[in-house]
C-alpha cells in the first residue's frame, strides 16, 4: 500500500501524544507527582523562614518551577505545539509504502526504512497512526487513507 501525507500541528501533537503515553507506561503522574512535591517542599520551607532576603525568594522561585514542572508533565500538549514549528515538519510532504515486511518513508531530504520487527511503540486514536522505531516517530495521518487502508495498516501493525 502507498499514500503521500503531510503532518500538519493537529496530527504532531496527536501522534506525540500516544508516543508520550506508550513510552511512559504510567510513570507520568509518579514523575508529576514528585516534581510537585518536592516544589512544595522547598515552597513551605521558604515561606517557613521568610525574611526579605534573597535566599527565601531563590527558594520560593525554584519551588514555583519545579510545581510548574509537574504540571507540563502531565499536560504537554502546549509544548508539542510550541515544537512543531522548530521539527522541520511544516509544508514538508512525505511518500509511505507499508507492506508486509515494513514500512518506508520518504521525504524531501531524508528517508527510512523500518521492519515490523524494528517497531518500539505503536498506538492509534481517531486522527493518526504512531510508529516509533530507529529513534523516529512516524505520524500517518488518517484523513490521507481510506478505511480499507487503515484497516491494512491495523492488521500489519498488529502481525509484527
Amino acid at each position: 500500500m502507498q499514500f503521500d501525507y503531510e503532518i500538519p500541528v493537529g496530527e504532531y501533537v496527536a501522534g506525540q501524544m500516544l508516543y508520550y503515553k506508550a513510552s511512559a507506561k504510567g510513570r507520568v503522574v509518579k514523575r508529576a507527582l514528585g516534581w510537585v512535591l518536592l516544589g512544595l517542599f522547598f515552597l513551605l520551607i521558604a515561606l517557613s523562614r521568610w525574611v526579605a532576603d534573597w535566599p527565601p525568594i531563590l527558594l520560593s522561585l525554584t519551588a514555583v518551577l519545579f510545581i510548574y514542572w509537574g504540571i507540563t508533565i502531565l499536560f504537554p500538549i502546549r509544548h508539542y505545539r510550541r515544537y512543531y514549528a522548530q521539527s522541520g515538519l511544516a509544508g514538508k510532504k512525505y511518500h509511505a509504502e507499508l507492506d508486509k515486511d515494513g514500512f518506508l518513508v520518504t521525504g524531501d531530504a531524508c528517508s527510512w526504512h523500518v521492519l515490523w520487527t524494528e517497531v518500539l511503540f505503536n498506538g492509534e486514536d481517531k486522527r493518526v497512526f504512531m510508529f516509533s522505531g530507529k529513534g523516529t516517530i512516524f505520524i500517518f495521518g488518517k484523513r490521507y487513507l481510506p478505511d480499507e487502508q487503515q484497516t491494512a495498516i491495523r492488521q500489519l501493525a498488529a502481525g509484527r
